[in-house]
């Protein structure tokens, strides 16, 4: 089931909220029971696995080697 992050347009709140595909536009503000709500752009997660080991795909932060001395 996906996660979503709302902001309620009436007062503000900003929340998650763990429901179906469908259900989200049922969501209704938990502060103030409105349901103007905005659905907030968030991050996620990929998992990449297999690969020839080279290191081109996936990285994640401070998985480069910018900024390393080399001493």
């Amino acid at each position: 089931m996906p996660i979503y992050d709302f902001e309620c347009r009436q007062c503000g709140h900003k929340f998650t909220l763990l429901t179906g595909v469908s259900e989200r536009d049922k969501a209704t503000c938990p502060a103030c029971g409105s349901s103007d709500l905005r659905q907030l752009i968030s991050g996620c997660a990929v998992k990449v696995s297999g690969g020839s080991g080279s290191g081109s795909a996936g990285g994640g932060c401070g998985g480069g080697h910018a900024g390393h001395g080399g001493g």
